[in-house]
């Protein structure tokens, strides 16, 4: 096994090829599941290094293998987000519309320079890197694999998200939930309507949509175990035209997040009995459509051990750091149902900007730092499993 001081050294012999390659990435986002041309660009990179990356055409992703027998993977996500991206980037988006907001291109890349400086190595499995499509739709790209089997002979699975809250130089660690659930429901209220003057009448749904909004998530809360993180939020409401007459629909959307994995598998029902106690008092009819997305993510204690210790040993002991979990949803859980594996967050911070906005960007002295914890954590993995 190569020393601490080799391995940094390989690591950084491909970053400016990883670096490179997140600049290109950056200006050619592509919208979930038509990520055609990023797709093609990895691969020619991959190829024009001597690897052999197998392509799902005519869907996008792709996946590679280094080495004999893999046993352990690394995952990374290519899709884009519809966001107009600032004019003063550089670089910045060619397709008006479309921006890497959310760090995707970063990922892709130093999932690149990992395979890159992996292929030099001998280790004792090989390692498969999956380059996932769709990681914000869903159904996406994780689902997408698990049931191509690409993580079936697996024994373990890592992930970086930047975050670009952190330090660069750092990597949040922690076992256990890290990310939340991330389920979508629709609830269209339904009665005969009637004239405002006399909602005693008919059924006033505005009524009772206005109880569901106020009720849903406290009943919800106080139906489960109160140490279970549980949120519930109303994102739109919809119902009614003038101001004198009672409509006779009403719909309502929101999500659903928790990070209790054994909860998350009861929520439809749950939902579904809670608002149908708090409609019986209205006499309003309801469909619920409950749309269950993903589960949370839910690190593995020994991955994340033997990952964070590895990267100690390459980076430095003070490099990892803990890190606050966080209710937005991942679709890496789905590999999770498979597969032990630890989501860890690369501290990419650059003066401010969330994901997910037009703000949002990527210290490129991150990629540096992510092929190194890469390499030092799937080499470590290779030993251990």
């Amino acid at each position: 096994m190569l020393s601490p001081s080799e391995l940094t050294g390989l690591a950084e012999e491909v970053t400016p090829k990883a670096v490179d390659l997140r600049r290109r990435l950056h200006q050619i986002p592509e919208p979930a599941h038509e990520e055609h041309e990023t797709t093609a660009l990895i691969g020619a990179i991959l190829e024009d290094s001597g690897l052999e990356p197998n392509r799902r055409t005519p869907r996008t992703g792709l996946w590679l293998d280094v080495g004999d027998d893999p046993k352990v993977g690394f995952r990374a996500d290519l899709d884009a987000l519809p966001i107009f991206e600032p004019t003063g980037n550089i670089p910045r988006s060619r397709n008006e519309g479309w921006m890497h907001a959310c760090g995707h291109d970063a990922h892709a890349a130093i999932a690149t320079g990992i395979a890159l400086a992996i292929s030099r190595l001998a280790l004792p499995v090989g390692v498969r890197f999956l380059y996932q499509p769709a990681e914000e739709a869903n159904p996406g790209g994780a689902s997408e694999f698990v049931g191509e089997g690409l993580v079936d002979d697996l024994r373990g699975l890592i992930a970086f998200h930047v975050d670009p809250s952190l330090e660069v130089g750092r990597i949040g660690s922690k076992a256990g939930p890290i990310t939340g659930s991330a389920d979508g429901f629709t609830i269209t209220l339904t009665g005969p309507g009637g004239h405002t003057s006399r909602p005693h009448k008919t059924v006033n749904l505005i009524d009772a949509a206005g109880r569901v909004v106020r009720e849903l998530p406290e009943a919800i809360r106080q139906s489960i175990d109160s140490r279970t993180p549980i949120v519930i939020v109303f994102g739109s409401i919809h119902g009614g035209s003038t101001s004198n007459v009672i409509p006779t629909e009403v719909t309502l959307v929101g999500t659903v997040r928790t990070l209790d994995r054994s909860i998350w598998d009861l929520l439809p029902g749950i939902v579904d009995k809670t608002l149908g106690h708090i409609l019986a008092i209205t006499g309003a009819d309801y469909l619920l459509d409950y749309r269950q997305g993903i589960p949370p993510v839910v690190n593995d204690d020994r991955v994340v051990e033997t990952a964070t210790s590895s990267i100690r040993e390459v980076i430095g002991p003070d490099s990892v750091v803990p890190t606050e979990t966080s209710l937005g949803g991942e679709d890496f859980s789905n590999y999770l149902d498979i597969v032990p594996g630890a989501l860890l967050r690369l501290g990419a911070y650059s003066g401010g900007g969330d994901l997910h906005s037009a703000s949002f960007k990527v210290n490129e002295a991150s990629i540096g730092v992510g092929i190194k914890a890469g390499v030092a954590a799937l080499v470590g993995l290779t030993y251990q499993v």
